[in-house]
């Protein structure tokens, strides 16, 4: 064997052979993959966090608006105030700030910091609805200066921790390549690479049978495979099991947001139907007047207000009794809405009065309108104790517009309730506008103290 001078033994340890280009190699290597993996990660964790924050704020605008539209309805500020500072404590969310409006633009309420606005933050806007109308606007601003801090610590961390581990991965790595190092680690990765099955089981010994460190590794490593092993399938076991529960959990979730929203719809009836007669309550009457009010006024477009009252309705309740009242109640709703035409809309407004929205209806097509109503009613027999009788109904009308009328829900009320009024004091069982007898009017509708007799 040709023996190895001492000039070139040296030159072998210190010289720029194997080991130093490999070490070399493999700076440049894990620069490269570990730069472009980390700036792809920090690429992708700042995506994921933005994706996130937009999540979240679209959650919690979904979850205040659903959550504030019942009391902006009911113009329950203080409600709306403790929702607003109830959101705005919560210490997992940093919201800087959450704004109610109404209809109007007016804010109801606003919780969180009032005196600036920051450009970090980020705003989100969603409409307050409630029946499928927009009846106000809520505004959350996120501050994401705690999320941005947080990134770039994140940044500052990752690029510490990759000049670490590159640096570490050289020198480990030039080590490795001295004495006896490449040999044992081959016979390893070929003994690991081929003996893992696809389960991830270690389906063979490493075969290192020498009295070194490797050699104990080995001997180490051996032992420890079947524990390994079954590490490995307890870890599986428990996996499919927490997958189970995860779909369990899924879809009891999925149960109860479903019947969450079936209370929530059920709850939205509630508070605009009469529980009576099925129809829409005075609540709903209001808010539908405003917002259709509005809408004739911008457009020019006339609609009128009917107003109908039973005729001698005490005397059915003196006489028959209150339950049979209520049966006479809800026929006569169903006979009203049975006439009344699809666009028209029918509410009930306590005791034995009823309203009738008629879009697009002028004076002559809205008293069409009621007398076919009120020939109808006069028809009909109304079943009471297994017996029929016969019941009518008066009717008050006012238009808008007409050129004489202002524009509030009030005024027209209480033009149609005057109209009503004349037509109890004139016989009843009769249908009156108000432009056609405004005129004979004296008395105001508050004058009128119910249909007694």
């Amino acid at each position: 064997m040709e023996k190895v001078q001492p000039r070139a033994r040296y030159a072998r340890r210190t010289g720029f052979g194997i080991r130093q280009k490999m070490v070399v190699v493999l700076i440049v290597v894990m620069t490269l993959a570990l730069g472009s993996t980390g700036w792809l990660t920090y690429r992708q964790q700042e995506q994921d966090v933005v994706s996130e924050t937009n999540k979240r704020g679209e959650d919690i605008t979904r979850f205040v608006s659903q959550a504030a539209s019942i009391s902006v309805i009911g113009f329950d500020y203080n409600a709306i105030q403790f929702l607003l500072d109830e959101i705005v404590k919560t210490q997992d969310i940093d919201i800087a700030n959450a704004k109610v409006v109404n209809a109007r633009g007016n804010t109801m309420a606003e919780a969180g910091i009032t005196d600036h606005i920051d450009p970090t933050w980020i705003s989100f806007n969603r409409d307050i609805s409630f029946d499928g109308k927009k009846i106000g606007g809520l505004t959350i601003a996120l501050d994401n200066s705690r999320i941005v801090k947080q990134l770039e610590d994140t940044k500052s961390s990752m690029i510490q921790r990759e000049a670490l581990i590159i640096a570490l991965i050289a020198i480990g790595e030039f080590l490795a390549l001295s004495f006896l190092i490449v040999r044992p680690v081959s016979i390893i990765h070929d003994s690991l690479e081929s003996g893992i099955d696809d389960a991830g089981r270690i389906t063979q010994d490493i075969p290192i049978q020498s009295r070194d460190e490797f050699g104990m590794l080995a001997n180490l490593f051996n032992m420890m495979r079947s524990q390994l092993n079954e590490a490995n399938t307890r870890l599986q076991s428990r996996i499919e099991s927490a997958d189970t529960q995860l779909r369990e959990t899924n879809t009891q979730l999925s149960r109860q947001s479903e019947e969450l929203q079936r209370m929530n719809e059920e709850l939205r009836k509630i508070s605009v139907t009469d529980p009576l007669t099925g129809l829409f309550n005075r609540r709903h009457f209001e808010t539908m007047m405003e917002t259709d009010l509005a809408l004739s006024l911008r457009h020019g477009e006339v609609s009128s207000l009917i107003v109908f009252d039973i005729d001698h309705f005490k005397r059915i309740n003196d006489t028959y009794g209150h339950k049979c009242g209520d049966r006479v109640l809800m026929d006569m709703a169903r006979v009203l809405k049975a006439n009344l035409r699809r666009t028209d809309t029918l509410c009930r407004i306590g005791g034995e009065e009823f309203v009738a929205l008629c879009r697009r209806a002028g004076v002559e097509e809205a008293i069409l309108v009621g007398e076919k109503i009120r020939a109808k009613v006069q028809e009909h027999l109304f079943q009471v104790r297994s017996q029929g009788i016969s019941v009518t109904v008066s009717m008050g009308i006012d238009t808008l517009p007409d050129g004489t009328t202002t524009g509030s829900i009030e005024d027209i009320f209480r033009r149609a309730d005057m109209a009503l009024y004349y037509s109890k004091q004139h016989g009843r069982n009769r249908v009156t506008h108000y432009s056609k007898v405004k005129d004979e009017i004296r008395l105001e509708p508050d004058d009128f103290q119910g249909d007694a007799a």
